[in-house]
């Protein structure tokens, strides 16, 4: 049978729910896999109501639109049992029923839930229930309400896995190019002070073995410089000189394919025309601008290092359109396209 994609559904008060019913409903999903969405269902089924014309272009809604069976597991804890069926997308109810913020934004509740809603997804994908994990988007101001010290789902992750943040990694898949992200929601302030030729050495280890591991082919990297013209000779600063530069020859030597540094404002011109698989970018925004100005709601997020496939959207919560059913759901197919594409890879264990 298809693919299982556990497909959290993110903050409850944010866009995520109703992103999630409509990717689930999508054509090109049903066609590559059977979601399972994670979260409390009576909330989704309202969510469901509100969007005109329904989900799945269907106007009776979510309940129509999937007759298949659904399945139903445990809530979060050890047991992770679900029922099989067939075909279409189904639930998986964690009936937590978050309460509602007073105001858009966000809530101790819709950190607790979406927090719930990634251990569940996590327990799933550790047991082979599920062959990946698809995440909709949470708030990190919404973690830090309820308690939850993650900066966001990466480190979430780690932590769920035993992994040290240092372990795993970010990195955006684009039709046209990858890039990775050597420091991940950090200041820039921190994100450059935290510079060394011993991170830049492991990060680019894990993007090579990652890269065989999921696309299976040893990809050709380049390193982003930190200074304005690569520090034109150490003019604009010595980083590159000092750090990336002797970063890169060691790499090399290890018999790592990665050149440069070449200046930030050209790398992604020359990977756009194919000349590396992959941008290892230095900091969050160095990535982010880049791949969003070129491919905003078509990118995906996907983590490197985690024991499962794990890949997520390009966007965030977006409280201000929330409940309105005029979320754009593009990024999350997506995601769910490509963890679906590399799922053989990951229930083979590759």
């Amino acid at each position: 049978m298809k693919p299982v994609i556990a497909l959290t559904t993110g903050d409850p008060f944010g866009v995520g729910p109703e992103v999630c019913l409509k990717a689930a409903c999508a054509p090109p999903v049903l066609e590559a896999c059977r979601p399972l969405l994670i979260g409390d269902r009576e909330h989704l089924l309202d969510v469901a109501r509100r969007i005109p014309g329904g989900v799945g272009g269907e106007p009776s809604g979510w309940p129509e639109v999937s007759r298949s069976p659904f399945a139903w597991g445990s809530r979060q804890g050890d047991d992770v049992a679900v029922e099989e069926w067939a075909a279409g997308p189904a639930f998986h109810d964690m009936a937590d029923r978050p309460e509602a913020p007073g105001t858009p934004g966000p809530s101790a509740a819709g950190g607790r839930s979406a927090v719930m809603y990634v251990k569940q997804a996590v327990a799933l994908a550790r047991s082979r229930v599920a062959s990946a994990v698809v995440t909709a988007p949470l708030s990190k101001a919404a973690l830090r309400l309820a308690r939850h010290n993650y900066p966001g789902h990466t480190e979430l992750l780690a932590d769920l896995c035993g992994l040290e943040k240092e372990e795993v990694g970010m990195m955006f898949v684009t039709p046209e190019m990858k890039v990775a992200l050597l420091t991940v929601h950090a200041s820039l302030r921190d994100a450059i002070g935290s510079l060394s030729a011993a991170a830049i050495g492991a990060r680019l280890r894990l993007i090579r073995s990652e890269h065989l591991r999921w696309f299976g082919t040893d990809p050709r990297i380049a390193l982003s410089a930190l200074n304005p013209h690569a520090g034109e000779g150490g003019m604009f600063g010595t980083e590159e000189q000092e750090i990336l530069a002797p970063a890169v020859e060691a790499a090399r030597a290890e018999g790592i394919d990665v050149a440069g540094p070449f200046p930030a404002d050209t790398i992604y011109v020359r990977a756009l025309k194919r000349e590396f698989d992959v941008v290892l970018a230095l900091f969050h925004d160095q990535a982010t601008i880049a791949v969003k100005a070129r491919s905003f709601g078509s990118a995906v997020n996907m983590t490197l290092g985690l024991p499962f496939l794990r890949t997520s959207v390009d966007h965030g919560t977006a409280y201000e359109i929330a409940g309105r059913g005029t979320a754009d759901h593009g990024s999350l197919v997506e995601a769910i396209l490509l963890a679906a594409r590399l799922a053989p890879r990951a229930t083979a264990g590759t």
